[in-house]
């Protein structure tokens, strides 16, 4: 499967996933395609705070530094409009993890 397709449907399995726990999610158009979008989903919670959440999925452990400068502009957007910074990360036959990335961007996930 082409890496763009698994992207995908990680992405709308996060996006399903979220709106059953009562968040209000918008997937952004061309997320994976463009270096215009800063993040691959929108999620507001009903206390209204605003997650921009960026979706990676691997088979194995995951290092974050490979996408650093994309992380870091994830977070100073996140903070220039008051939202929260989110890494979303599915390991294949693990749970999703979820980072704050206003704590940092981590060295790796495992």
């Amino acid at each position: 499967m082409p890496h763009s397709a698994k992207g995908s449907r990680r992405e709308r399995e996060l996006l399903e996933l979220l709106s059953k726990q009562g968040l209000v999610v918008h997937r952004v158009a061309g997320s994976g395609l463009h270096n215009n979008a800063i993040c691959d989903l929108i999620a507001i919670d009903n206390k209204g705070q605003v997650q921009l959440i960026e979706v990676k999925s691997r088979k194995s452990t995951y290092y974050p530094n490979d996408h650093a400068q994309q992380l870091q502009e994830l977070v100073n957007v996140a903070k220039t409009c008051n939202a929260k910074p989110v890494l979303a990360v599915k390991l294949n036959y693990k749970q999703w993890q979820f980072i704050d990335l206003r704590k940092g961007i981590p060295d790796k996930v495992a």
